[in-house]
C-alpha cells in the first residue's frame, strides 16, 4: 500500500473510531436523559397522588353527611361496599384518577363476635391470622395487624369498585363497636341478609321478614319493627340498627404509573365525622 493510501485508511479508522464513540456517548447521554425523565415524572406523579390523598377527605365527609344516613343495598347483597367516587382528575396537565370505596364498619361480623356462632360469616383463613395477631387485634384494631401476619392466607385490603370479593376488610369490622364501651350493632340496611338472620336467630329477637321486604324496595328498614325481648332478660349481644358509625374507606389514587392506596376509617362522634385511622395499604 503507497503511503497516500495508507494515509486515507488511518483516517477512515480514526473516523470510524470517532463514530463509534459518538454513537456509543449519544447512547449513554439518552439513557440518563429518560433515567432522568422517568425520575421526573415519578415524582411528579407522587406530588399528584399526595394531592389526590389530602383531597379525598371532602368527599368523604361530604358522602357521609349526606348519604351515610339513608344508604340500603339489596337483600342478595353479599357485603355492604358502596362507590363514592371514581373521577378522572387534571393536576398540572396530567390525567390522574381518584377513586374511593366504602364500607360499613356496622354491616359487617364485629371485631368481638369474630368466633363461635359468626365464624362461617367470615373468609377462610381469618382465624388463622386473628390467632397470629394474638392480643394486637384487639389492643390496636386495624387492618394493618392482621395483614403483618395474613400472609396468602386470605386477602385482607378490599379491592375498589362494587363487585363483593373475599376479603377480610369487607367482612370482619375493626371498629365495631366504634369505641371501646360501646355495644357491637348490625346495619340492617346494608349487612348481609343470611347475617341479619343469624344474629336475630341468637338473641330472639323475632323476624326479618319486614327488614327483607323494604331493602327489596330500595326503603329504610327500621330493625325495632322486628324486635322482640330477648328471652331470659337481658338485651341482645349485638344491637341492630339502621345506621352506622363507623364506616371504612379504600382511596385509590392514581398518576401515571404510580397508584397508592389507603385505608382511612372514620367514626360518628356525636356531633362530626373523624378519621381514626389512615393506614398505607402495602399488599
Amino acid at each position: 500500500m503507497n503511503p497516500p493510501a495508507r494515509q486515507r485508511g488511518i483516517a477512515l479508522l480514526l473516523v470510524l473510531v470517532a463514530l463509534v464513540l459518538s454513537v456509543t456517548a449519544a447512547a449513554g447521554l439518552a439513557r440518563v436523559a429518560a433515567t432522568a425523565r422517568q425520575r421526573h415524572e415519578t415524582v411528579t406523579s407522587q406530588q399528584h397522588t399526595g394531592r389526590l390523598l389530602e383531597g379525598s377527605e371532602a368527599p368523604i365527609l361530604d358522602w357521609l353527611h349526606r348519604h351515610a344516613g339513608r344508604l340500603v343495598l339489596p337483600p342478595d347483597a353479599g357485603s355492604p361496599r358502596f362507590l363514592v367516587l371514581d373521577d378522572e382528575i387534571e393536576l398540572g396537565g396530567d390525567s390522574c384518577r381518584l377513586t374511593i370505596t366504602a364500607f360499613d364498619q356496622c354491616g359487617m361480623v364485629p371485631s368481638t363476635e369474630n368466633g363461635g356462632r359468626l365464624a362461617s360469616f367470615l373468609p377462610n383463613g381469618v382465624h388463622r391470622a386473628l390467632t397470629a395477631a394474638g392480643p394486637d387485634w384487639l389492643e390496636h384494631p386495624g387492618l394493618d395487624v392482621l395483614a403483618a401476619v395474613a400472609g396468602d392466607q386470605v386477602p385482607v385490603f378490599p379491592p375498589a369498585g362494587t363487585h363483593d370479593t373475599g376479603a377480610l376488610g369487607e367482612h370482619l369490622a375493626s371498629h365495631n363497636p366504634a369505641r371501646p364501651g360501646r355495644p357491637a350493632v348490625l346495619n340492617v340496611n346494608t349487612a348481609p341478609l343470611d347475617l341479619i338472620v343469624a344474629v336475630y336467630a341468637a338473641d330472639d329477637l323475632g323476624s326479618i321478614e319486614a327488614i327483607a321486604d323494604a331493602r327489596a324496595q330500595g326503603r329504610p328498614a327500621s330493625p325495632g319493627a322486628s324486635r322482640a325481648p330477648r328471652s331470659g332478660g337481658g338485651g341482645p349481644s349485638i344491637v341492630p340498627v339502621s345506621m352506622s358509625t363507623a364506616w371504612a374507606f379504600r382511596i385509590d389514587c392514581r398518576s401515571g404509573h404510580v397508584i397508592e392506596s389507603w385505608w382511612c376509617v372514620y367514626t360518628d362522634t356525636g356531633s362530626n365525622w373523624e378519621r381514626v385511622q389512615r393506614l398505607a395499604i402495602t399488599e
